[in-house]
């Protein structure tokens, strides 16, 4: 029984080699394959022939063995790779996460105009009797947003955004006053000389934006592995994309400074006064912001006062401005 057991593993070597050999184009209607057909029989010992077989019918029957009562059929197939489920579903992760990044509309730097509205309704140069006398065009506003994350709805589409930055408040005074104040008000004294080159109040806060994005371009992600594979530098950006967002931003501030310069007998002097003039130390503010690809323009509408209640003219803050550079 040996010699026939080695026997039939050397023909079914050669007969792997032989269908490799022998495959020919088939024009016929219905295609063909050819297959090694090994008979193994102890009356006739064994026997091997190459025979077309309907792949209509067998089509993934590569070697078959007849013998007296069965017929071995040796079946190949495709290999899968295990890993590539998983594979598939971290590098999906991973594109969830930089499409999120580039449909998000916050971490950048933002340059702008900081003034207030008065209650009258005058904007920036306060009422005639108030502690602020504003030139709008130097009073400028500046944040630094170095974080951001959104929960997406579903799709890219829309999402509730966060992130954290710092902000800078400069309110330019116009007038040559200096700024005073005592435990119950805030109020202005005009001065004869000297003459003032600076003269400004400055605020340092932490902010954190809670807001709705919407986003109109369409970036797909891969349906399964093979799209991966047929697409392998899968990316997303934000060419053509119309984008529109509103919501709150609250702010903390932990610095304030009023600023004085001017010239006198010769030289420069500089003042600086670290009090807080009653101003309120926080803000509550609602944003609106709209942008076309890359450029993004916004305004805040401050919600809270500026100074503590009955400290001095209830005036509102405003900043108008753009996002400079974005960071994603």
């Amino acid at each position: 029984m040996k010699p026939l057991t080695i026997t039939a593993l050397l023909l079914l070597s050669l007969a792997a080699k032989a269908q490799q050999d022998t495959t020919v184009a088939d024009t016929s209607a219905r295609p063909q394959r050819k297959h090694v057909l090994i008979i193994a029989n102890s009356g006739e010992g064994i026997q091997a022939r190459v025979e077309n077989t309907d792949t209509a019918r067998a089509v993934n029957d590569t070697i078959r063995i007849n013998t007296k009562r069965k017929v071995i059929r040796i079946i190949t197939t495709e290999r899968i790779d295990t890993n590539v489920a998983g594979q598939f579903e971290e590098r999906l992760k991973e594109l969830r996460r930089e499409r999120r990044n580039v449909f998000t509309y916050w971490a950048g730097l933002e340059v702008g105009i900081n003034t207030f509205i008065a209650p009258d309704g005058r904007v920036g140069d306060g009422p005639e009797s108030g502690p602020l006398q504003l030139n709008n065009a130097k009073s400028r506003f500046c944040a630094i947003n170095f974080m951001e994350h959104k929960v997406e709805f579903g799709t890219h589409h829309i999402g509730l955004a966060t992130g954290l930055g710092v902000e800078f408040l400069n309110y330019k005074l116009s007038e040559n006053n200096t700024l005073a104040f005592n435990g119950d008000s805030t109020w202005t004294a005009a001065m004869a000389t000297p003459v003032l080159d600076k003269n400004k109040l400055r605020q340092i806060g932490l902010r954190m934006p809670l807001m709705l994005e919407f986003n109109t371009k369409r970036a797909k992600l891969p349906a399964d592995a093979q799209d991966l594979k047929n697409k392998p530098g899968w990316s997303f950006d934000r060419e053509n994309n119309f984008h529109l967002s509103a919501g709150l931003v609250g702010s903390w501030y932990f610095d304030t400074m009023y600023k004085q310069k001017y010239r006198e007998g010769g030289r420069t002097v500089r003042q600086r006064s670290k009090d807080d003039y009653n101003l309120l130390p926080y803000r509550l503010a609602a944003r609106a912001q709209i942008g076309f690809g890359s450029l993004n323009l916004f305004a805040e509408y401050a919600l809270t006062p500026m100074f503590e209640q009955d400290a001095a003219p209830e005036l509102t803050a405003l900043n108008i401005g753009v996002t400079l550079v974005g960071f994603n």
